[in-house]
């Protein structure tokens, strides 16, 4: 009898990989399925082998024919009834619960890069001068819609003002950079004037200010554009038609309108189309008396009269505007669910005595921890979306501060509250599982002298739920929950091996 071909190398690999993929099979089974699977293999080998079709082509196909073995042994391995039982048991346990929201929370991390916009909210930024930072902006009663003050006013209130320490102009867009000899995307840019940065206190890290008109680059942008070479200072960077000195980098931690790499034109004077003012306001000086003496000064320096038509932000309390607007959600969302529950003090009062007050503290704190998760989601993900990193903070133009976003956190609230209620009232008092074995009971048209509705049970044989399928008036509670005593635990005891 002629001996068969020498077994190809690609072909004992194949049959490795199966013998790994079959220790996922249930060992009753093991053997068999390892055999058929192999003997697929050795067929399509030897019939290749025989036409002379063999080649090394074939032996990848093959290799990866063998990969399938491993999703056919893992349909084996959960088609287990051991392990879909377990399957099901996690599923309906309270860790899984908590640990499926805290992954959608880490999500959010992942997906915004560190949660950027939260961050904000709790960095500091270094400024040894007093005082609070101020956003000056006009909203004529004639035309609508947010506009920059004019150029000559913005000197006229650094020179005349006691109540300022100090303001500068500045306009923002966004428009192509070159530089050695290539063209950049679209880059924020924003001009202004020397005096900014006195106002804001900050100082260039590398280089200097400039003294007449040059650039200074924020620190994201010097890394990212220029690769953090400190031998751009002193070249030069074109801007639409304009020609520029790159005169310094600013620090790590500075951050002005928006946390987006940005580049800053400083003129020695703004002269022509309105800008948005930053001023440094004196400490304890109200808004009312500041309004009134920049109308003032205005009318009588420049002829501009700004009667009722400015308007002011400070940029602290714009970041802690969401915080806000969540709480109030918070608030809104928590009276809604009171009402809509029937939660009476009674009932409060009956849970707090002896028998039943182990239990109430451990739901409670299940209750809180998977609320307080969830409306961390909430928060953390409208914020990132609302407040990116290419949203600017002054005025209307930070779309953290706008109605949009106080939608969104009550509707979140909202869904968040209500759902909350729901899991809690389908999970058992004991251990916090979710109920199954869902059973309708009685005819729904038998309210008078009969009980229609479902009992769910707990798998560890805690108790029984009775949901009536309508609420009848004589009926003080809506739903029913009977605690089994140990001797119920016997008929469970088998689920749970």
């Amino acid at each position: 009898m002629r001996a068969g071909p020498k077994l190809a190398f690609s072909v004992a690999v194949c049959e490795a990989l199966i013998r790994v993929a079959g220790l996922l099979v249930p060992a009753t089974s093991r053997e068999e399925w390892i055999s058929e699977w192999q003997a697929e293999i050795r067929h399509r080998w030897l019939f290749l082998h025989h036409v002379g079709a063999w080649s090394t082509e074939e032996a990848l196909r093959l290799l990866l024919r063998s990969l399938g073995a491993f999703l056919d042994a893992g349909w084996y391995f959960t088609s287990q009834d051991s392990i879909q039982g377990r399957v099901h048991e996690s599923v309906r346990s309270p860790w899984t619960c908590l640990g499926a929201i805290g992954a959608a929370v880490a999500l959010v991390a992942i997906v915004s890069a560190g949660l950027p916009a939260t961050r904000d909210l709790f960095r500091s930024t270094p400024d040894a001068r007093s005082g609070r930072l101020l956003f000056v902006w006009r909203h004529p009663s004639a035309g609508g819609g947010d506009k920059g003050v004019p150029a000559d006013v913005t000197a006229a209130w650094s020179r005349s003002s006691r109540l300022l320490d100090g303001a500068a102009a500045f306009r923002v867009r966004h428009e192509s950079v070159q530089f050695g000899g290539r063209t950049t995307s679209r880059v924020f840019i924003i001009t202004t004037e020397p005096a900014l940065f006195s106002v804001l206190g900050a100082e260039p890290s590398l280089g200097r200010l400039p003294n007449e008109s040059g650039v200074l680059l924020t620190y994201s942008l010097w890394r990212s554009l220029f690769h953090g070479d400190a031998r751009v200072l002193g070249s030069h960077i074109r801007i639409g038609r304009e020609s520029y000195r790159i005169s310094g980098v600013l620090g790590s931690q500075f951050r002005f309108l928006s946390r987006q790499p940005a580049l800053y034109v400083v003129l020695p004077t703004l002269q022509d189309a309105p800008a948005m003012i930053v001023a440094r306001l004196r400490p304890s000086v109200p808004l009312p008396k500041l309004d009134h003496e920049l109308t003032r000064i205005s009318e009588v320096s420049c002829y501009y009269f700004f009667q009722g038509e400015l308007r002011y932000a400070f940029p602290d309390e714009a970041l802690w505007i969401p915080v806000k607007t969540f709480a109030i959600s918070i608030v809104v969302s928590g009276l809604l669910l009171t009402a809509v529950s029937g939660i009476r003090m009674r009932h409060v009062y009956r849970a707090l005595q002896h028998p039943y007050r182990a239990a109430l503290i451990r739901r409670m704190v299940f209750w809180s921890a998977k609320t307080v998760l969830a409306l961390a989601f909430v928060f953390l993900a409208g914020l990132e979306w609302a407040r990116s990193g290419s949203s600017m903070l002054f005025g209307s133009h930070d779309p953290a501060s706008g109605p949009f976003l106080l939608w969104l956190y009550v509707l979140g609230a909202m869904a968040v509250f209500f759902w909350s209620a729901a899991d809690q009232r389908g999970r058992c008092r004991v251990c916090l599982r979710l109920l199954c074995f869902p059973v309708r009971i009685g005819c729904p048209g038998c309210l008078l002298l009969d009980w229609s509705g479902t009992e769910l049970l707990c798998s560890e044989g805690h108790g029984v739920l009775h949901v009536p399928h309508m609420h009848s008036s004589w009926e003080e509670e809506a739903s029913r929950w009977i605690a089994l005593d140990d001797s119920w635990k016997e008929l469970f005891a088998g689920d749970n091996k």
